[in-house]
């Protein structure tokens, strides 16, 4: 098993999304796997939704990022929501299907999250595409 450095270990604690981590394990926050979970749904990569949350790829190997995929996949495909660190209690519960649940202040509050990541995404694509055919005149 891969052990992190110190230096690792600082660069991992400062990202919002990292709940704890040790020389040997990393835990995420139950945001992230929600996030995460919502990421992989509309078919963004592993790898790429990794980056974009601000991880180093550098830290993780195939076969550790294969098991975060199966480990959210479990969880939210269980229908008991995400949960944060080794605490087993603490859940962020699944989406709201009905009115009631939709006009909540917890859900309207992670609707508000999940638009702001969107238009953030929107954002760093556009500046791609500019990036992209500015190098294309050159």
């Amino acid at each position: 098993m891969k052990e992190y450095t110190p230096k690792q270990i600082r660069e991992l604690k400062a990202n919002p999304y990292t709940l704890n981590v040790t020389k040997n394990k990393l835990y995420f926050t139950a945001k992230f796997k929600e996030d995460f979970w919502i990421s992989y749904q509309v078919g963004n990569a592993p790898r790429k939704i990794l980056l974009d949350f601000g991880y180093n790829l550098e830290y993780f190997g195939q076969k550790q990022i294969d098991d975060i995929v199966q480990r959210i996949k479990r969880q939210a495909l269980s229908g008991n929501g995400f949960t944060e660190g080794e605490n087993r209690q603490k859940r962020i519960p699944m989406k709201a299907t009905n009115e009631e649940d939709l006009s909540s202040p917890q859900s309207i509050e992670r609707m508000q999250n999940e638009l702001l990541y969107l238009r953030q995404e929107v954002e760093f694509l556009k500046k791609i595409i500019i990036a992209d055919n500015s190098r294309k005149r050159d």
